[in-house]
């Protein structure tokens, strides 16, 4: 009878779903810490419905903690800007992008106080958001710069936290440049130079949970400032983390055609159409009927 009794009260225990935990780190696709967070709780809510098990949210402000917390097995799927996504490598499997206004992709921009171009501002100071370290002049050498200059050797690149501190700093004369998404550029700043479009916010899984979450993320819809989770084209994530890591394809030389060499057929055949030309000399040249005397 005691037994019985212990296994009626153990049974819903052990029936529990697992709590699974968001995490969100969207340093660059975001600009304001607050309206991260509100983010990261509203979409745990909308996660919570979805996948019939509680859903815990917590919101990151620096890749450092973000990237740790993963290393230690404390966040289940996420929410992150592309870049830091390949930054984690195969830990982080992306599921689908988080689109904003309709946009999936974002364009960078090297904003500055000061006139000129990019290549004015060589040896000078540029903040931008800090990853991982070693990757993150790949990310501005092979992607924002196409592969044209080496950040690392062209800049003195600063790390900064997020995009809010990049653009205070350069208010701050901490630096001649800073690297963000073209949107928050502030519109009393230059813009230098504008890159490629680039993949923004992607939801992530860090925990293999086979098909349950992509299968519910239809369920999730909206969640403000986002739209509904679209799929990933393809290779299209792949082929961003290949060319962050290795680069663009060294570029083939263009070959030009030389162009044909026509010459016109009556100049072949009709002497006056070649110019001037000499006086005939072939009555000079004929023989004389007269024989010399031996």
């Amino acid at each position: 009878m005691f037994a019985a009794v212990l296994f009626l009260v153990a049974s819903p225990a052990s029936a529990a779903p697992k709590k699974a935990t968001l995490g969100v780190f969207l340093a660059t696709t975001l600009s304001d810490g607050q309206e991260r967070f509100q983010y990261a709780e509203a979409l745990a809510q909308k996660l919570e419905a979805s996948l019939g098990r509680p859903v815990a949210a917590r919101s990151f402000g620096r890749y450092e903690d973000f990237s740790k917390a993963v290393g230690e097995g404390l966040i289940d799927f996420a929410v992150v800007d592309a870049w830091a996504a390949v930054q984690l490598g195969a830990k982080a499997q992306p599921v689908a992008y988080a689109p904003r206004a309709g946009e999936t992709q974002q364009r960078w921009a090297i904003i500055s106080t000061q006139k000129g171009s990019v290549k004015d501002l060589a040896g000078k100071r540029m903040a931008l958001v800090k990853g991982a370290g070693p990757s993150d002049p790949k990310f501005v050498s092979h992607v924002v710069l196409g592969g044209d200059m080496d950040a690392q050797k062209h800049f003195k690149l600063v790390p900064v936290p997020n995009v809010e501190s990049a653009v205070k700093m350069l208010e701050a004369k901490g630096a001649e440049a800073a690297l963000v998404p073209v949107a928050h550029a502030p519109k009393d700043l230059r813009v230098l130079f504008r890159s490629g479009r680039v993949p923004g916010a992607v939801l992530v899984e860090l925990k293999a949970s086979g098909d349950s979450l992509s299968q519910s993320l239809s369920a999730v819809g909206a969640v403000a400032p986002f739209d509904a989770f679209a799929a990933i084209p393809g290779r299209e994530f792949e082929d961003f983390r290949k060319l962050v890591t290795q680069g663009p394809p060294r570029r083939q030389p263009v070959l030009v055609d030389a162009p044909d060499l026509r010459v016109e057929t009556p100049v072949l055949v009709q002497a006056e159409s070649l110019g001037p030309a000499l006086p005939p000399f072939t009555d000079d040249l004929a023989v004389t009927s007269e024989q010399p005397d031996d």
